[in-house]
């Protein structure tokens, strides 16, 4: 079997916690990401979903170096990202690529939509990773906003001109620029209306299979992680605690998080929505800076015993391709 094209292992991400207005001493961390394992291989797509604050989104800063990360790797075929130096980690950069949540604050409002898709390409000519003359960099320009379904007399408007979805279309093809392998789509419709959420992800479902693109595909809304996804992992304060197959979570969720999460889904049938029983979470989701022991979802958990409040549940294989960190798994 082929290496897979990207593997995170050991990924934490803290922040600290420090005191004092001249003399700063640390007292604590935020622990934001704290021990993620996982792996993506060529032309799938892994949704990592979760309540909000439970990194998800820290997690593809990480692995797209935008965030610093404290321990860990991101291996990118074969190369650790965390040990580049800014000239190798400049070329690498061109292998994978993000879409941001927010299409409003993630264009530069002074950059006509034609001269934002086409920024990678003439960065990369001006640094000699590219040799592009501004014709061919014009003509790629063209091609990418057709593709991306945007008018060509587009080119010369400013993002103020363009609705939400016209401008995540304008990211979407400057992610593309460069031809990467890898899409950190990071909630790329969470702030557009459901209509044309639809009409983005069925653009980047053709995408796709048209340039075999991979993707680590975050959101937190599940019926669109189960419409574009592969496989799923499941976050909770910073850790994985299930992932699998779409279909087979969906059919057998093993972790009483999971189990939560899709309870949580209205069911169209008005029937079945009131005959089914809900699994209730007490509580809020935990800090992420307080000191823990134990399962970090034991204080929320309705199945918690003795051994969760003293014993980390490891994330194990429970069926082929589905891991669970549970005890009663």
């Amino acid at each position: 079997m082929s290496e897979p094209l990207l593997q995170v292992k050991g990924l934490k991400v803290h922040f600290p916690i420090e005191k004092g207005i001249v003399w700063k001493r640390r007292v604590g961390a935020v622990r934001a990401v704290d021990g993620v394992d996982f792996q993506l291989n060529k032309g799938e797509a892994l949704g990592l979903v979760g309540e909000s604050g439970c990194g998800k989104s820290t997690t593809a800063m990480a692995v797209a170096q935008l965030e610093a990360a404290t321990a860990g790797q991101v291996i990118l075929e074969g190369q650790d990202l965390r040990t580049l130096s800014p000239a190798d980690l400049r070329k690498a950069r061109m292998n994978f690529q993000i879409v941001f949540q927010d299409p409003y604050s993630s264009l530069n409002p002074r950059m006509k939509a034609g001269d934002i898709i086409a920024e990678p390409l003439r960065i990369y000519t001006r640094r000699g990773i590219l040799s592009l003359t501004e014709a061919q960099i014009a003509e790629k320009t063209a091609s990418l906003m057709d593709r991306c379904g945007l008018a060509a007399n587009f080119a010369g408007r400013y993002p103020h001109e363009f609705s939400g979805g016209q401008r995540q279309r304008i990211g979407i093809a400057r992610a593309l620029a460069l031809g990467p392998k890898l899409i950190l789509a990071d909630e790329p419709v969470s702030a557009l209306d459901v209509s044309i959420q639809s009409q983005i992800l069925n653009l980047l479902k053709d995408l796709q299979k048209e340039f075999d693109l991979t993707f680590l595909f975050i959101a937190h809304d599940l019926a669109v992680i189960e419409y574009f996804c592969d496989r799923i992992a499941v976050m909770y304060l910073g850790r994985i605690v299930e992932t699998a197959p779409s279909i087979e979570l969906y059919a057998n969720p093993l972790h009483p998080y999971t189990k939560a999460l899709l309870s949580a889904i209205p069911l169209p049938d008005p029937q079945k929505e009131r005959q089914r029983q809900r699994l209730i979470l007490k509580g809020d989701v935990p800090s992420p800076s307080a000191e823990r022991q134990g399962c970090p979802f034991r204080e929320r958990c309705p199945l918690a015993f003795d051994r969760c409040a003293v014993e980390v549940p490891p994330l194990r294989t429970i069926a082929p391709g589905h891991e669970s960190a549970c005890h009663l798994s």
